[in-house]
């Protein structure tokens, strides 16, 4: 059966930034990281809550001499509120179309145009 468990992206703006993703379900442990470079800071983001651990942010700013850097972590190890949240945004945006006729911010459309461009330019 064919399935969709792995996705590799590769983005470029057109300043020459580029941007890596790798989606995978083919891990056996469940895992959420996402990390972001800049010049002189990386922000490593884990964990969803639940099987996939505490939700940490890793603060990592680069010192003018090099070394190791100066590091903070940020811990969130309550209830994770933010699907609840989006879906409320969520409900109000189609609110306001419903009843002006009018796309309040379209962030849930514009993210689904550009998965399906994805889709189409790889093929599959």
């Amino acid at each position: 059966m064919p399935v969709d468990d792995n996705a590799f992206l590769i983005c470029e703006t057109a300043g020459g930034q580029t941007a890596w993703l790798h989606v995978s379900c083919t891990e056996w442990k469940n895992l959420f990281s996402f990390e972001i470079y800049g010049r002189n800071t990386k922000l490593h983001i884990e964990g969803l809550g639940g099987s996939y651990g505490v939700e940490k942010l890793y603060h990592y700013q680069m010192k003018p001499e090099m070394g190791p850097p100066d590091t903070k972590l940020y811990e969130f190890p309550g209830p994770d509120e933010s699907w609840r949240s989006e879906m409320m945004e969520f409900r109000k945006e189609h609110s306001i179309e419903a009843q002006t006729g009018c796309r309040a911010g379209g962030s849930a459309h514009r993210t689904a145009n550009r998965r399906n461009k994805i889709y189409r330019k790889s093929g599959f």
